[in-house]
């Protein structure tokens, strides 16, 4: 059982693979204390040990980061990494020292540093390069996701962002085409833009699946409003509290019938609902599921809490 704690949504980057939709429109707010304590004391129940700390970026709040570690520690859990994409970083190397050490010395002791050409179109790779130095100065523990790339972004002006367009030109192929097949991106979310570009239709009856992905253990997150999140289902959550329960098709209609009878329940739920899907058909069950839940929430947006969060449903995919 590996999860992770999802600090916040917000962040400087919105990246193309980025299941959650992350960005700086995207929904507000960093968790608290309360709700960590919360979550941790649900994670526990459920027998988990140890968590990774996520978003969003969860280094636009230092304080709420040291929080946040100090309140995992405080239940009784370990910290597996901390996940940042460095855009926070400034040419102040004094500033990010100290908020280095304000953390490592909290119990954030291992820093995963994302670099690849999915984050350069918004953050230039100088950022993450003088992350990394900054972190083998102070002996702290980190690694690089993914370091393959690195041979590739130091080719590159490391002042400069580039989207997929200037990639192209300058390597002379699709490199982000290439890195989201060698990723193992979940295309769900902001990645599912990724799937329509590089995908093919499929007929809806070849779509209508089980989703066995729901009960996985392996990889989850909860996120800052204390709502857990399966592997890779992102825009719906089930409270941390209701996990190991069964669950109420009132509070979670949505989700009760992808447990219960996959895409197929969820489909002949949303006809009833006046939902017509695309003749022409999807590219995955996960593009399917999701066009009915943007249809969902946008009939009756307090019919369907397990749609979450809000501004999910608003982004660009």
């Amino acid at each position: 059982m590996t999860a992770g704690i999802i600090a916040n949504y917000q962040c400087p980057a919105a990246c193309g693979h980025c299941l959650y939709g992350c960005s700086a429109q995207a929904q507000p707010g960093y968790i608290g204390k309360s709700t960590a304590a919360r979550i941790c004391k649900n994670l526990s129940r459920l027998g988990c040990r140890s968590v990774h700390i996520g978003g969003g970026e969860p280094f636009l709040n230092p304080t709420g980061l040291v929080t946040l570690i100090k309140t995992i520690i405080d239940c009784g859990l370990q910290i597996d990494y901390i996940e940042t994409n460095a855009a926070w970083i400034t040419d102040d190397d004094d500033r990010t020292r100290q908020i280095l050490s304000d953390v490592i010395h909290a119990g954030g002791d291992c820093i995963m540093v994302s670099a690849d050409p999915f984050h350069v179109e918004f953050i230039p790779f100088w950022k993450a390069e003088r992350l990394i130095r900054l972190l083998k100065e102070m002996g702290t523990q980190h690694f690089i996701w993914q370091e393959r790339y690195l041979p590739l972004l130091r080719k590159l002006d490391p002042k400069k962002a580039y989207n997929s367009t200037e990639l192209q030109q300058v390597f002379g192929y699709d490199v982000v085409g290439q890195c989201a097949r060698e990723y193992g991106v979940g295309f769900n979310g902001r990645a599912l833009n990724l799937l329509r570009k590089y995908g093919k239709r499929r007929p809806i009856a070849s779509l209508l699946e089980p989703c066995p992905e729901l009960r996985s253990t392996n990889h989850f997150h909860v996120d800052f409003l204390g709502r857990y999140i399966p592997p890779g289902c992102t825009g719906m959550g089930i409270l941390i509290e209701d996990i190991g329960k069964r669950l109420d098709p009132e509070k979670y209609p949505v989700m009760s019938r992808l447990f219960d009878g996959g895409v197929s329940a969820l489909l002949e739920y949303a006809k009833e609902a006046g939902y017509v899907p695309a003749s022409e058909g999807y590219v995955s069950k996960c593009e399917l599921c999701f066009d009915i839940r943007k249809y969902l929430i946008t009939q009756d947006r307090q019919a369907h809490p397990d749609l979450t969060p809000d501004r999910f449903y608003q982004e660009d995919f």
